[in-house]
């Protein structure tokens, strides 16, 4: 072991090594959402964006009019957007940006709350944090869901870590506060209006902790438990699960069992799905080490379970990657790459466990391992998201000026590029999004039936941004329809046509 004249110096170096990287990732994070919120806009980000506008306009509640993908939207970016869209100005993009970067903000503080209910260090909370916010690519899933261009899940695990400071120090103090049951029970009811993730990402796995944490009390024979702890730990988990059922059943398809093809499922869809969230294609031998690390500091936590209850509510992380890998396995539920982002908080919460636990050089030496890639992350990112932002150069961006400029506020397009056209233009022009071409129906998904006819005043110069597999259709329509086409402009992959007024219906249910 180091002399402790020089470990010490050595821990306070490391700490501010960490923290300095914690904080340039946080301002490159900012920068992008605030300044460069268009630098990977897509058709589901930018129709969350617009979200937030819907939400203003109709006093920040959503509306019966917005037709939403698999939940509402209530401790999210859009909402909180909603509220600073007035102070911005109107500006669209500044105020989900803004958002964004709060609430991420907000994430980090519940982050290291939890981390003190454990018990950690400053440097091992940094860790942490550190690894958390860098265990991913630019702009992947984990970085949208969590960080960036209306970060879907950042509300969720929020209340993920704030529900697990209270059920650590519960578990310290042997006692839980009626201040947290008076928080947590609305704030499950709210999760469950969201829809399901919140169950899958941490209700259910919590329950599953605090089921293993009685069997073992059980099992060795531990008395004075007491059951106010388990019957608040169930309460919310069912809470949650009812309030979808209320507020939520609705979004979800039709899923069913999938045990003939499970295996064919797991290999061929969720394991790659799995790998991806990590991002190995940078520094990958680093990445392996703080899987390692993270092994390692749950071996040492699950050792330290009877000298340390707190350190039980460490296990719902892992559990959450388990329940979503066998929920998206066993079933015909769809996988993607952000079902499985717990990874990044399970394997920044297991290191920090391991350089809490184990007092040696070794760890000093891990540390400087993570501030090492926290470094080159930092610059990667920054070069990503920042530098090489030509969003303003894309053909989107083309499309929104010609219209601008040429005094056409309003359009229409298929799903991928009507909202994409509207954010990236900054709301100055209006695209909004149809089935296809040949009937003009409105798009009922991610989109408001209040900005298509008859709602809206079918008056006036309309563009149809149509893209080139969809030219058999408009023509299709221009046979049918007879449009009186007073413009058109020719792009690369798309023909804008101008029409004089607005042919597009929302259409029947």
């Amino acid at each position: 072991m180091i002399m402790e004249k020089v470990y010490e110096p050595a821990r306070r170096v490391l700490t501010f090594g960490l923290l300095a990287i914690l904080l340039a990732v946080i301002y490159v994070y900012s920068c992008a959402n605030i300044q460069h919120y268009t630098a990977y806009m897509e058709a589901d980000i930018a129709s969350e964006t617009l979200l937030a506008q819907v939400l203003y306009e109709n006093g920040h509640v959503q509306p019966d009019t917005w037709y939403m993908s698999t939940g509402r939207r209530i401790l999210s970016p859009p909402m909180l957007a909603s509220f600073l869209y007035g102070p911005t100005g109107g500006n669209l993009n500044v105020s989900v940006g803004a958002a964004c970067s709060i609430m991420m903000i907000l994430l980090l503080a519940s982050m290291l709350y939890f981390n003190r209910q454990l018990g950690l260090g400053l440097m091992e909370s940094l860790v942490m944090a550190v690894l958390s916010f860098v265990l991913s690519s630019p702009a992947n899933e984990t970085q949208r869901m969590l960080f960036l261009y209306s970060s879907y899940y950042v509300g969720h695990f929020t209340c993920m870590f704030l529900v697990l400071a209270f059920y650590a120090r519960a578990l310290k103090e042997d006692g839980l506060y009626l201040p947290h049951v008076l928080i947590t029970v609305p704030l499950a009811i709210v999760n469950g209006a969201q829809g399901m993730h919140a169950s899958m990402f941490f209700y259910m796995p919590l329950l599953g902790a605090e089921i293993l944490r009685r069997l073992v009390s059980f099992v060795t024979k531990r008395k004075n438990e007491k059951n106010s702890l388990t019957i608040w730990v169930v309460a919310i988990s069912m809470l949650s699960l009812v309030s979808v059922k209320i507020f939520g059943d609705h979004f979800a398809g039709e899923v069913s069992r999938n045990l003939r093809h499970a295996p064919e499922k797991f290999f061929d869809i969720v394991l790659p799905f799995f790998k991806e969230v990590l991002g190995y294609g940078r520094m990958p031998w680093l990445i392996l080490i703080f899987v390692l690390m993270a092994v390692a500091g749950y071996a040492l936590g699950i050792k330290k379970f009877g000298e340390k209850k707190e350190l039980w509510s460490t296990l719902t992380v892992p559990f959450g990657v388990i329940v979503v890998i066998i929920s998206t396995t066993f079933t015909t539920a769809e996988a993607a790459p952000r079902y499985y982002l717990m990874q990044v908080f399970c394997v920044g919460i297991g290191a920090a466990l391991l350089t809490e636990l184990y007092k040696h050089e070794l760890t000093l030496v891990l540390t400087a391992l993570v501030i090492v890639y926290g470094a080159f992350s930092a610059l990667v990112f920054n070069r990503e998201l920042i530098i090489n932002d030509h969003s303003a150069e894309t053909e989107y961006a083309q499309i929104a000026d010609w219209m601008e400029e040429n005094g056409y506020e309003y359009g229409y397009s298929t799903f991928d590029h009507a909202n994409t056209i509207t954010v990236i233009s900054n709301n100055a022009v209006k695209v909004r999004a149809v089935n296809n071409f040949t009937e003009l129906k409105g798009a009922r998904w991610l989109t408001d039936s209040s900005w298509y006819p008859p709602a809206k005043d079918a008056g006036g110069a309309t563009c149809y941004v149509v893209s080139r597999p969809h030219d058999p259709e408009f023509a299709e329509f221009e046979k049918s329809g007879k449009p009186d086409i007073i413009d058109k402009m020719d792009f690369d992959s798309f023909t804008v046509y101008v029409t004089d007024r607005d042919y597009t219906v929302w259409g029947s249910d």
